[in-house]
């Protein structure tokens, strides 16, 4: 039944919306033929564009007031709740309707005015019964509880001889950021691929790689570049705007976030892990921070200060006397003379003769392998896009060995055949016999006296240097690392509801499957450890094949949920070495202050990524962060096959999915993160952001089309 149910509440917004943006499209088909002669129909077409130019004009100029209006507390744009609230005149102000029957609003239907202009502002929902009266047909309230409150529709009439033309527009009254598949605050945002979504920084915009293509608006505050091969030449920008305005990333209120965290809100100061299952519960298990404490230590120790002399009675082997010890030994008294015989062989040299077995060769041609290197380029084979750092040229990927075939001639042996041949050898023919003599010695046994001296032990008194010692007590601190302890495991149900669950410290794991309407938020460092997906009641995930690379990331039309996701962290959102070769994340991911990307760097003051972890850290940061690596995480820089991604990314600092490093021949790799990246814009985020997501406070209109005309008082 969840899943019923949300499909009704997303299927409501999506009506509202969907109507909108067709139907009024198509009523400009409601001509029902005119028949003019040949020598009118230049004038009415003439007539035709000019009354729709006035209308456009009109809107433009609406839209132009709307766009420069302030936003109240409550994000909502003041010149709209003006005009709606018949400000600046409009029927719902009490004035008199048009005099033309076919402009009165239905029953129950009531517009104000834009200011300064006679265009007519209505209520998103309420313009559906205008709709349906100008068709003819009766239709019923799409949007009962009023969830497309933020959407509005501006309504002008242009007129030109005895023609009227009717253009409406449909605004949204805040853009929220989910609707950016990249928004980068500071710094150089790099992108490569075919992204699809907005793009958008308050910096400058660079685009990697050749052959780009970005079918969906891309725009920067200082301008666009051209990085590693990629060129305006090569690039396809279908909307974009190197002068943009900036769009301010101070909407984030955290302690707006913390009160409206109605799912979970976590204790003061402590971190959390976070899992998401598929059954629509969530466990949050709440640790206390890792930390170095400074310990005062002490210890006692016996320090020599000086020497004293002693007079002490030791026992010693003292020598008494001698003895006479008898021993003997061999000793030469001459040499005699003795003969003996050897045999010894007799050598000639001699002609041998002898055969050999000789190979016989052919040459044949014949297929060989050989060991090659050869550039392979990263790519998914499904468009996508990263966010990337670093510097190169060229195509990013890598070098490897294969085994090519070649055609190649081989002297191969075909046969043998016998060589006789003679060789000169050094060959025995007998042996003879030799007289020989040697020295042979002669001896005789000696006898012969050695003293040995006698020993007694015996008392004798000697002088010594003997130390003399004091105590003395050392004192010194050092850093004693308190591991993170376990305070509170919660499981929370996400039910059908929006929910918000709220974390005063960090998330230092967060990873699983989301069946539900879900915003997370972290009040310091956030971390994904694994896949997040979207699943419906029947574990169906919302994409296929997000963890092969090798095929095509598509929508699963087997599913049926509506879950979403957004990710709000104060400081860093990383991407980390836990999380799988083949990753995948859906997800709306923003850190207010930090970045978005990989771990393992820092943003140096360029808006360059240094693969430093510690780079510009103050020495108590430092010290922080080597507590969280000594048994939470290791921060190192990591790479992996592929990263897929179904949502956007919000970031502060320079976004990092992929640093690039340059190769000394020109070409490019990948030295950390995704080797491959493939993202699909969620267009449900337009219409069903995270709850509490924060919005740009700047209205959007999304469509403008003709809606009606008439000629000389009649329907066409």
């Amino acid at each position: 039944m969840r899943g019923i149910r949300r499909a009704e509440e997303r299927g409501t917004i999506l009506l509202v919306v969907v109507f909108l943006a067709t139907a009024i499209a198509g009523l400009a088909a409601l001509s029902s033929g005119r028949v003019v002669t040949e020598a009118r129909h230049q004038t009415v077409l003439e007539q035709e564009s000019r009354a729709y130019n006035e209308a456009y004009a009109k809107i433009q100029m609406a839209l132009n007031v709307i766009n420069t209006s302030a936003y109240n507390d409550e994000n909502q744009n003041i010149e709209l709740l003006d005009a709606i609230g018949g400000k600046h005149g409009g029927t719902i102000a009490g004035e008199a309707p048009p005099e033309e029957e076919w402009l009165k609003d239905p029953a129950g239907v009531l517009h104000g005015k834009i200011e300064g202009t006679d265009v007519r502002v209505y209520r998103a929902r309420e313009y559906i019964k205008r709709l349906a009266q100008l068709k003819g047909n009766e239709i019923d309230d799409v949007d009962p509880a009023g969830l497309s409150q933020s959407y509005y529709v501006l309504e002008a009439d242009g007129r030109a001889g005895d023609t009227t033309r009717l253009l409406s527009a449909l605004v949204r009254e805040n853009e929220p950021f989910s609707s950016f598949v990249f928004f980068q605050n500071r710094h150089t945002l790099g992108v490569s691929g075919a992204p699809r979504g907005l793009i958008h920084s308050n910096d400058s915009l660079a685009f990697y790689f050749p052959n780009g293509n970005y079918v969906d608006s891309v725009s920067a505050v200082n301008g666009f570049a051209y990085e590693a091969g990629a060129t305006s030449g090569n690039t396809n920008i279908a909307t974009g705007n190197p002068e943009a305005q900036l769009i301010s990333l101070d909407e984030v209120n955290f302690e707006d976030l913390a009160t409206k965290a109605n799912t979970f809100r976590g204790e003061a100061g402590l971190d959390a892990e976070i899992q998401l299952f598929a059954d629509g519960t969530a466990r949050i298990r709440q640790y206390t921070p890792p930390r170095y404490d400074t310990v005062t230590k002490t210890s006692t120790t016996q320090v020599v200060v000086g020497y004293e002399t002693q007079t002490v009675i030791e026992q010693q082997q003292v020598q008494v006397g001698t003895t006479q010890e008898q021993r003997t030994r061999q000793v030469v008294t001459g040499y005699t003379t003795e003969t003996y015989t050897v045999t010894v062989p007799v050598y000639e040299y001699r002609e041998v003769e002898k055969t050999r077995q000789v190979p016989i060769y052919s040459t044949v041609t014949t297929t060989c392998t050989r060991q090659v290197r050869i550039f392979v380029p990263y790519d998914d084979g499904a468009g996508g896009g990263t966010a990337v750092g670093g510097g190169g040229d060229g195509l990013a990927g890598e070098y490897v060995w294969v085994t090519e075939e070649y055609a190649c001639e081989k002297s191969v042996i075909t046969g043998y055949t016998t060589e006789t041949y003679t060789t000169t050898e050094r060959v025995q023919v007998g042996s003879t016999t030799e007289t020989r003599t040697r020295q042979v010695a002669t001896y005789t046994t000696e006898t012969y006296y050695i003293d040995v001296p006698v020993y007694q032990t015996q008392d004798v008194e000697v002088e010594k240097q003997v130390p003399i010692y004091e105590s003395v007590t050392n004192t010194w601190t050092e850093k004693t690392y308190v591991a993170p302890a376990l305070v509170s495991t919660t499981t929370v149900g996400l039910g059908e509801t929006a929910n918000t669950i709220f974390i005063d410290g960090r998330i230092t794991k967060l990873s699983g499957d989301l069946n539900g309407r879900l915003t997370i938020v972290g009040n310091e460092k956030v971390r994904i450890t694994g896949n997040l997906r979207y699943v419906d009641d029947a574990g169906r995930t919302a994409m296929l094949n997000g963890g092969d690379y090798t095929m095509p990331y598509q929508r699963n039309e087997n599913y049926k949920g509506n879950s979403v996701l957004g990710i709000i962290a104060r400081d860093d959102l990383l991407l980390t070495n836990s999380m799988p070769t083949q990753a995948e994340i859906n997800a709306t991911l923003l850190s207010a202050a930090g970045r978005v990307g990989i771990d393992g760097f820092q943003i140096d003051t360029t808006g360059e990524p240094i693969k430093d972890i510690y780079y510009g850290l103050t020495a108590e940061e430092k010290e922080r962060e080597q507590a969280y690596n000594q048994t939470n995480y290791k921060s190192s820089a990591f790479k992996k096959e592929s990263l897929r991604r179904l949502g956007g990314i919000v970031s502060n600092d320079r976004i990092l999915e992929t640093y690039i490093k340059p190769r000394s021949d020109g070409t490019s790799a990948v030295d950390a993160g995704f080797k491959r990246g493939n993202m699909r814009f969620d267009f449900n985020l337009l219409f069903n952001p995270p709850p509490n997501f924060v919005n740009v406070p700047r209205p959007v209109a999304i469509s403008i089309a003709p809606v009606y005309f008439v000629r000389g008082g009649h329907d066409e």
